[in-house]
């Protein structure tokens, strides 16, 4: 992997405006160029490129008349705010959830609904119990929450334990679930976990310096966990199968590729209709 692709995947996935916003400049682009040695100009390029491919897949699904149909039935009232926690399939630049909010300006323009992405990459579903806390005061109008992948990375070596054990993970969801229901009164949408290409992970520069891998099995057992312990479940799983050289993940075989995010946008529309009829 190039210097380039590295330093584009590093914009694409980590977003110092969520974790250092408490700090002098924290909204500045200018700081957060800085922060990995780039040029502001070369860093705004760079962010520019990744919402043009947003932009250019939430044209492209708009093109479809039920997916329009859908995004218009669905009850978010005007200047309502929908929020997001997870991690990088979420923090992505290019993520199912930017392509959503595409397709609300281009299909609802006037009604002007806020999208707050709180997802940041790395976060297991441990991070979840501090993240719902802020989200939970935004007061919005529906949540998201699409965690678990990983709760299965294992750093160091297969011989090793993947990063958090299913009973912490039900535990951690077990909190979570309830403190959004005692502090909102509002839907909470679950996503399952899918998996990755574990072949495509071990053979990808940017974790083999980490040491870092995958268990598919652990996702399948958190996927399951999600699907038995919260009310509103958006299963992935069947749409997500077979992923050895799959072309819905990126080339680092755990990241969605724009195919996958595209894929992941209809299926999610398409069952929000149901969920909040």
């Amino acid at each position: 992997m190039s210097v380039k692709e590295q330093l584009q995947r590093q914009v694409q996935f980590f977003h110092p405006e969520k974790k250092y916003s408490f700090l002098r400049g924290g909204f500045s682009s200018g700081a957060h160029a800085a922060l990995f040695g780039l040029r502001e100009q070369f860093y705004n390029a760079m962010k520019e490129t990744f919402s043009n491919r947003v932009n250019d897949a939430a044209k492209e699904l708009c093109t479809n008349s039920d997916y329009v149909r859908a995004i218009k039935c669905l009850p978010i009232k005007e200047q309502g705010k929908i929020v997001v926690l997870g991690d990088s399939l979420t923090d992505d630049s290019q993520s199912w959830f930017s392509m959503i909010e595409r397709s609300f300006e281009i299909v609802r323009p006037d009604d002007k609904i806020q999208f707050i992405n709180l997802a940041v990459s790395g976060d297991t579903t441990a991070q979840l119990l501090g993240s719902v806390i802020p989200a939970a005061k935004l007061n919005a109008d529906l949540y998201f929450s699409f965690s678990g992948t990983n709760d299965a990375r294992i750093q160091g070596g297969s011989r090793y334990k993947p990063c958090t054990s299913i009973d912490e993970v039900a535990r951690n969801l077990a909190s979570v679930i309830d403190f959004s229901k005692q502090h909102t009164r509002v839907p909470w949408v679950w996503l399952t976990p899918v998996g990755v290409d574990t072949a495509r992970i071990e053979k990808h520069d940017f974790f083999k310096p980490l040491q870092a891998s995958w268990c598919n099995a652990h996702i399948s057992k958190i996927a399951e966990l999600v699907n038995c312990q919260a009310e509103d479940v958006i299963d992935l799983r069947p749409h997500f199968t077979e992923l050895d050289n799959n072309s819905l993940l990126d080339d680092d075989g755990l990241h969605w590729s724009v195919e996958g995010h595209k894929l992941a946008t209809k299926i999610i529309v398409d069952q929000l209709v149901n969920i909040l009829a």
